[in-house]
């Protein structure tokens, strides 16, 4: 098989994506459940259906983005693919903009799952989460990055990365204050994405803040896949 351009690498980036159909059990039946577990509450502030889409946007690109790539190394295909396309930053830009698609479509259909089974979501609330879920799946495919410098064995960062997100996940629904705030914003993808999303209802100091916190995180983004071994294996 010859790779002759980059729609071909996406191709087969999409296809590798929808065939891991099981993931789509964590990234969007399970906050369809949820949601549906939840549906006494008042959905009408928008802020309780960012948390969601919080969870879809880190969930989808932990599994699809992070835990894809780390595969790919290990299994070879992805110095397979490297020499095939002849760039190895192709392959991940190509994961990257599979993964803008998924986060797009899931978070379509968790509002329409909304709309038609819980309560109106408004015409805005749709696009507003069209027009900003891309930036913030590429800020947080850039803060995730740092995981992929870590050398340890595969068992021990399954354990690590998976326990790292169930704290994360209990804590999505805490909203801490202040010096709290911040910490949990640097330290936690999903509390950074939900503040990515409450954006328009934040003050000019976190706003400021998370802007710092987003050009740090795509500066250590572009140093790691500067330096991304196709090769290297997590044994």
């Amino acid at each position: 098989m010859e790779l002759r351009n980059d729609w071909a690498l996406f191709k087969i980036q999409l296809t590798i994506a929808f065939k891991e159909r099981f993931y789509f059990v964590y990234t969007l039946l399970v906050p369809i459940f949820m949601v549906f577990l939840n549906k006494t509450l008042d959905f009408q502030d928008n802020e309780s259906i960012y948390v969601y889409w919080s969870y879809i946007v880190v969930t989808t690109v932990f599994n699809g983005f992070l835990l894809n790539l780390v595969r790919l190394r290990e299994s070879g295909f992805l110095k397979t693919l490297t020499y095939l396309s002849g760039s190895r930053h192709s392959i991940i830009l190509a994961n990257l903009l599979v993964q803008l698609i998924i986060v797009q479509l899931e978070i379509l259909l968790f509002n329409l799952y909304v709309t038609f089974f819980i309560t109106h979501v408004s015409l805005l609330t749709f696009v507003y989460g069209l027009l900003t879920s891309s930036l913030i799946t590429i800020l947080c495919a850039a803060m995730m990055s740092i995981f992929f410098v870590l050398k340890i064995q595969r068992p021990i960062f399954n354990y690590l990365v998976g326990g790292f997100f169930t704290i994360s996940v209990l804590m999505l629904g805490v909203h801490p204050q202040g010096f709290n705030k911040a910490v949990l914003t640097i330290f936690s993808p999903f509390q950074f994405v939900y503040g990515l999303y409450v954006v328009p209802c934040s003050t000019v100091r976190f706003a400021i803040f998370l802007a710092l916190c987003s050009l740090l995180y795509l500066m250590i983004s572009l140093l790691v896949f500067k330096k991304f071994s196709i090769g290297e294996r997590l044994r």
